[in-house]
């Protein structure tokens, strides 16, 4: 290799090293985490040396701890051999710069406490190339902590850089892939019945909260496996999501077939509001085959998807229907107003104040009828179409009568199912 061609690579690769930023696994206590069987890229080109008294760097193994860089890993839950293997080492090439790497294994007693260290795996001294390093027999769910640096080779009197590739295995490190499935309904759905879900998992442990979704819609997060809902439609699919893992975690997602709603539906109408003594028909829709209506005692069928109500005060109806499967209820509100103020007395003596029985509101019910009774039942005046104009004047057939207490009863003739409203009227002269 002639000068020029070394100068262009070692400006090439002084750029590339110019490029890195302090590294955040420069020491023990912000080592990164390795997955099983995820390969990951590293470097310890611009790492630090912490070489000191009570220093995590503070060991001597095969090697000395200079520029090093630090990945931490746990054992699987049945423990065993690990391998980690390194690959695409390229150095930084530089005067007076080592080109060999170094690396082992550490378990550490208490963590980053160099004192408490202990070599569990090969100790590489000085790797040229592709090298691996391997600890035998691993308890279970144990921490253990892998350190790299740079050798001082050939003498160098600065430690090797390198960027590599890192991916470990093995019986004590590899996780059985977890896996996720739903449990749901395998029959018809009825529509608004409730119906649960599960979500199974295997070789998960340290589940992440559940994400449930329709048609592809977040629609609730639990942290048991189980959902219920009721709002499912024909044809919905119901997938859910979580993780595994709290370190190296693991995302999973299954998605439930589409599921079966029956197609019953029913729908009570739209509201009303009536007077009192009223009565109004009220009239359901549904693909149902049978009808009921309730409560029952103020409607004149409640078994017919169309009938009359005549409610005393506001009342909710509820229409339910069926058919061979399933039942289905909706609901529909007749309000009783009552704007009508009928007043107990009046005093026909001829001032011009309250000489007439008027009923506020009476305008609204331009076919009404009163009958006026006397104490024994006899009927002293029938008005039809009451009115303002129309108002009983406290007379029968043209002469006034007595003070004293009279009886009247006023139809309002909204329908033929319209109840008279009943009651006293007192005469003061």
């Amino acid at each position: 290799m002639n000068l020029s061609a070394v100068k262009v690579l070692l400006i090439s690769f002084l750029s590339v090293a110019s490029g890195f930023a302090q590294l955040t696994n420069d020491a023990c206590p912000n080592a990164t985490p390795i997955c099983p069987s995820v390969s990951v890229s590293g470097s310890n080109i611009s790492a630090t040396a912490t070489v000191c008294p009570g220093c995590e760097d503070d060991f001597t193994f095969c090697f000395s701890g200079t520029n090093s860089v630090w990945y931490q890993f746990n054992t699987n839950v049945t423990g065993g051999d690990v391998a980690f293997n390194f690959s695409n080492i390229l150095f930084n090439l530089q005067p007076n710069r080592g080109t060999q790497l170094q690396a082992a294994i550490v378990q550490a007693i208490v963590p980053c406490d160099a004192a408490t260290y202990t070599l569990i795996s090969n100790c590489e001294a000085g790797a040229a190339g592709n090298f691996s390093l391997t600890a035998l027999g691993l308890p279970a769910n144990t921490t253990y902590y892998l350190v790299v640096n740079g050798a001082t080779n050939g003498g160098a009197v600065l430690p090797a850089e390198a960027s590599f590739d890192l991916i470990g295995s093995g019986t004590g490190f590899d996780r059985p892939a977890p896996g996720l499935s739903i449990g749901g309904p395998t029959i018809t759905l009825c529509p608004q019945t409730p119906a649960s879900f599960t979500a199974y998992l295997v070789n998960c442990t340290d589940t992440s909260d559940f994400s449930w979704y329709v048609n592809g819609v977040l629609t609730a997060v639990t942290q048991s496996s189980l959902w219920l809902t009721s709002d499912l439609q024909d044809g919905d699919v119901v997938s859910v999501d979580c993780s595994c893992f709290a370190v190296c975690p693991q995302a999973l997602t299954f998605a439930y077939p589409a599921v079966t709603v029956d197609p019953l539906t029913v729908d009570a109408g739209p509201d009303y509001t009536i007077q009192a003594g009223s009565s109004v028909q009220i009239t359901g829709s549904s693909n149902g085959t049978d009808f009921m209506w309730s409560p029952t005692q103020t409607l004149n069928t409640p078994y017919s998807i169309t009938t009359y109500a005549t409610p005393e005060e506001t009342t909710v109806y509820t229409l339910t229907a069926l058919n061979a499967n399933c039942s289905l209820s909706d609901e529909m509100t007749v309000f009783v107003s009552n704007n009508l103020e009928i007043p107990g007395s009046f005093s026909p003596n001829g001032d011009g104040h309250n000489d007439k029985w008027i009923i506020d509101g009476i305008g609204f019910y331009p076919d009404a009828q009163v009958v006026i009774y006397d104490r024994w039942g006899q009927k002293i005046a029938e008005i039809a179409g009451y009115s303002l104009t129309k108002a009983w004047d406290g007379t029968n057939k043209g002469k006034a009568v007595s003070d004293g207490v009279y009886f009247y009863s006023l139809d309002l003739r909204q329908n033929n199912d319209t109840k008279p409203l009943k009651g006293s009227i007192t005469v003061i002269r």
